[in-house]
């Protein structure tokens, strides 16, 4: 999946970077422990801080941002709509890039689903379809498959921002960085948290570079 979306790169005739950003803080990330696996719960003062922050580092840093997509869910498109109205983009809007489904889980708390994880090997849970849901695999072939429509839409992009959640990225960065999705916890990036890869380079230029919030 990684491979084909960096071939269709590859022929492009300009360089292309997909900056990569976690949603601003939602009210569920401040109450973690009674949140949901499934919720559009919406951001906080700080998560709204959070996207200013992010515009702000585009314009003072001279990056000419070219197109802005974002997961539908609240927090992501609100997130999208901060940045957006402050670099004067129109937001696009990709199912692709949702959160993973969770099926008949999705009322569960993040605690109840990690014990019933935690005996599962790496391939088990990459594997593993909760009912009604997608598995692993699937979500990260979604994903995949909305970053290579992306790609195809910009020809002459060259700075996308892609804005989504915390599995989302979890699953994308470690396969785009040659990482394998085994060591997937150490990309558990912070919300607001800008990660940028560059194709001409083939790496990652920075990850996890967190814009101070005022």
């Amino acid at each position: 999946m990684s491979e084909r979306l960096k071939q269709k790169i590859s022929k492009r005739s300009t360089k292309i970077s997909f900056w990569f950003i976690r949603h601003g803080q939602s009210e569920d990330n401040v109450f973690v422990d009674q949140a949901t696996v499934m919720n559009d719960a919406p951001l906080t003062e700080r998560g709204r801080r959070e996207a200013v922050s992010v515009a702000s580092y585009f314009k003072k840093n001279g990056v000419r941002v070219t197109d802005i997509y974002s997961s539908p869910l609240g927090r992501s498109y609100q997130t999208a709509e901060v940045i957006a109205d402050a670099l004067n983009l129109p937001i696009k809007a990709r199912d692709g890039l949702r959160e993973r489904n969770w099926g008949a889980w999705k009322d569960m708390k993040w605690f109840e689903v990690a014990k019933n994880l935690e005996n599962m090997s790496i391939d088990g849970r990459f594997g593993f379809i909760p009912e009604g849901g997608e598995s692993w695999e699937q979500m990260e072939r979604r994903l995949f498959s909305a970053l290579e429509e992306i790609a195809d839409e910009n020809d002459a992009g060259e700075n996308i921002l892609i804005v989504t959640h915390k599995g989302c990225l979890r699953a994308v960065l470690p396969i785009l960085g040659k990482a394998g999705r085994d060591r997937h916890e150490e990309f558990s990036v912070e919300t607001g948290t800008l990660t940028k890869f560059s194709f001409d380079k083939d790496t990652f230029d920075f990850v996890g570079l967190r814009p101070e919030v005022d």
